[in-house]
């Protein structure tokens, strides 16, 4: 958890969210305090591959559009080898377009996962806690 220091109605909480976050350089108000250059992610939602590696995932989403109509994505990490593709889109997508799209998410990936297409009509749905998430790993650590 983080806080700006300034509320003075609550106590600072600290606990575990299982964040990875990137330090950053001296905080520029010269109070000498660590900072934080980016997030980067959970650890419950980073890639798995086969060779026992982990990463956060790069999904190429700046790509999509370029192949196809996509309004909203979310992929879904089922096992080792398999990915699935959520879309909404403006229309349905070509096969060719489904190809161009499971070459691009092979490729920020970094792995030859078989991919598989899952199209919703106005939204994906949320998860559980009402939180929308781009990549959900559902492989067991």
């Amino acid at each position: 958890m983080a806080t700006s220091l300034h509320n003075f109605a609550i106590p600072l909480i600290r606990y575990d969210l299982r964040d990875h976050a990137e330090a950053g350089g001296p905080c520029p108000c010269g109070r000498g305090l660590p900072t934080i250059a980016r997030i980067l992610g959970r650890n419950r939602n980073m890639l798995r591959l086969p060779g026992g590696g982990e990463r956060w995932p790069l999904v190429g989403f700046d790509r999509y559009r370029e192949i196809a109509p996509i309004r909203q994505y979310q992929l879904i990490q089922h096992t080792l080898e398999e990915i699935e593709a959520r879309f909404v889109t403006d229309r349905a997508l070509s096969e060719d377009e489904e190809a161009r799209l499971g070459a691009v998410i092979r490729s920020a990936l970094g792995h030859p996962f078989r991919v598989s297409f899952t199209y919703f009509e106005s939204e994906i749905p949320r998860g559980a806690g009402g939180k929308f998430e781009e990549f959900v790993s559902r492989v067991e650590t």
